[in-house]
């Protein structure tokens, strides 16, 4: 099966400015490895490899903050703002090709609930990317519950994309957290917003986890029994015994696994593919390449529909269906 109508949700962008701010401060690696080269005209080039009609562009790790790095006030903001513009400028000059997720200086908490204001209503970005912690801080910290109640109010769509682990979880294998960390650390952020009840609270977000959203798929029955035992409540006896008795799993929590989408970066080999479409679902699979990072992703792109037994309306939902109900503005340009 051959679409070259695909919508792109996990696409990096490096400008040129991003970059340069970044070595300023001697930061030079993205999960250890090397910044890659880019412009606006990689991605056009990579897209068209890749059967890309859309794609939403992002920032990925290390975003504006950095552990163990020194850097002048108001850094982290500035650069911020300046990503998101230059975001905003290329989803303007490239309409039918681009949409854009905010970055967000998630640390302060002011400027991050008016980062989202001015990209939501002045830049007009299509939904925000979030790292899985920020120096340590995990999304479900007590710091980000304002930030969370204003994403549920504007039933925002929050990419979620790993960084490197706090200090806690980096074990120095010797190795760049890219290999290995990615995946762990995208399931320890969904844990830990299920953990301290963020995903009871505000369930007007719409959550796209990147590269299939870790090991969620094979963890999903443990990390959902979660749901019943957060931080600081007592367990609901009566849903816990009703869910695990009479429906013989922990549906509440599965239930919100499975409300969130799930993208297919990096997810290869049909043991994978399989069990994560099993797991999602059709209706809850988004396309993703990992692009522009990512020299795999034309043989992963290949192989989806063969590795996954799609059929040819579910590898369509998945390809860009899905996402134009996440993002309708862009269904003008699929009729």
């Amino acid at each position: 099966m051959k679409t070259i109508n695909k919508i792109d949700v996990h696409h990096h962008i490096f400008p040129k400015e991003y970059v340069s701010a970044l070595k300023e401060v001697g930061i030079e690696k993205s999960f250890g490895v090397n910044f890659p080269k880019w412009t606006v005209d990689t991605s056009l080039k990579k897209m068209k490899e890749n059967g890309v009609k859309v794609a939403m562009l992002s920032i990925s790790t290390p975003g504006v903050y950095f552990k163990d790095h020194q850097f002048p006030q108001g850094f982290s903001e500035n650069l911020a703002r300046l990503t998101n513009e230059i975001i905003a400028d290329t989803k303007e000059k490239y309409p039918e090709k681009f949409g854009g997720f905010a970055t967000i200086p998630m640390l302060n908490e002011e400027a991050a609930i008016k980062e989202l204001s001015y990209a939501f209503d002045t830049l007009k970005l299509d939904g925000v990317c979030l790292l899985t912690n920020y120096n340590g801080q995990y999304l479900g910290n007590k710091q980000f519950e304002n930030f969370f109640r204003e994403l549920n109010k504007r039933k925002a769509v929050v990419y979620i994309h790993p960084t490197d682990p706090s200090d806690d979880f980096d074990y120095e294998l010797g190795m760049p957290n890219a290999l290995i960390e990615a995946p762990f650390d995208t399931t320890r952020a969904v844990a830990n917003l299920m953990y301290n009840g963020v995903l009871d609270r505000y369930p007007n977000i719409k959550y796209i986890l990147s590269h299939g959203g870790g090991t969620i798929p094979f963890l999903a029955w443990r990390l959902a029994s979660i749901e019943y035992a957060q931080n600081g409540k007592r367990t609901p006896l009566i849903r816990t015994f009703y869910d695990f008795l009479v429906n013989g799993e922990p549906t509440k929590g599965l239930n919100h696994l499975k409300n969130m989408y799930y993208d297919t970066a990096n997810v290869s080999g049909e043991y994978a593919l399989k069990a994560l479409k099993s797991f999602a679902g059709p209706d809850n699979l988004v396309f993703g390449t990992d692009l522009c990072i990512s020299k795999l992703a034309p043989i992963i792109t290949k192989n989806l529909a063969k590795d996954g037994n799609f059929n040819e309306d579910d590898y369509n939902k998945m390809s860009y269906g899905n996402c134009l109900n996440l993002f309708p503005s862009f269904r003008k340009y699929f009729q």
